[in-house]
Order: C-alpha cells, then sequence, then structure tokens
C-alpha cells in the first residue's frame, strides 16, 4: 500500500479551505435569510432573535428576547456544510476542492464558487446593517 501526502497541513487549516467553507455556509444562510423575508415577512434580527411586550398585572411593561428558529438553523447549517465540505478530504480524494483548486466543469467554475462565497458574506452583513436603519424587513 503507497500512502500519499498531498500536504502537511490538514485541509481545513488552509486559509482557501476555510473561506470556501465559510463561503458555502453564506449561501446557505442568504439564501435562507431572503426566502424567510419574502415569505413571511420576517427581518434578519427577528428570524434570530424574538422580541415580546407584555404588561404585567401591576401595570408595569416588561420586554423579553428569547431565541428563534433561525438562532438554531445557524450550527445546523454549518455543521452539515463543515461535514459536507470535509467528507472528500477527510475520504482521501485528492481532488476535494479545498486543498487546491478543482478543475472546471462546464459552466461551472472554481472561482465562481469563491466570488459566490465573498458576495453572500458581504450580503448577510450588509442586509443586518440595512435592516438596523430601516427597522425592519428589506422587502
Amino acid at each position: 500500500m503507497t500512502w500519499r501526502v498531498i500536504s502537511t497541513r490538514p485541509c481545513w487549516k488552509e486559509p482557501r479551505a476555510v473561506e470556501i467553507i465559510n463561503g458555502r455556509a453564506a449561501m446557505i444562510g442568504w439564501m435562507l435569510a431572503l426566502s424567510a423575508e419574502i415569505t413571511n415577512d420576517q427581518s434578519l434580527t427577528r428570524q434570530v432573535l424574538n422580541t415580546r411586550s407584555f404588561t404585567l398585572a401591576d401595570g408595569i411593561e416588561k420586554t423579553s428576547t428569547f431565541p428563534a428558529a433561525g438562532l438554531f438553523l445557524v450550527p445546523v447549517t454549518v455543521f452539515a456544510v463543515l461535514a459536507a465540505s470535509l467528507a472528500p478530504a477527510l475520504r482521501g480524494a485528492v481532488e476535494n476542492g479545498l486543498d487546491q483548486i478543482p478543475k472546471d466543469f462546464s459552466v461551472f467554475k472554481a472561482s465562481s464558487e469563491m466570488t459566490n462565497g465573498r458576495a453572500a458574506m458581504v450580503g448577510l452583513v450588509s442586509l443586518a446593517l440595512v435592516e438596523q436603519f430601516t427597522n425592519g424587513a428589506l422587502f
């Protein structure tokens, strides 16, 4: 049996691999956030946190903030993307897309994934900032 060493560092310690994985998670998060905004008219903050105001029996008004469903979807999405991205590398596939730039496949380009991931990361932050200044959902 012959063992090949592709890299001296694990793929999850490579800067390119980390950016690809974060970009993949951001692309899924961006689409989920926009989908919830369009269908439910919920801002990004409301998707992650619920705030309720209520009046007590003595007339004092209280506000309570607690997690919404979106807060629990974030770690699930990140874990699923991490597992799916690292599975080929942990199995020992030479072209896993993390250690080195993969070959282009027809209209699907490796550079497009990096660009779209960066755009999704910037888009999520921009969406949160715009909603803070407009006090509501973007759409």
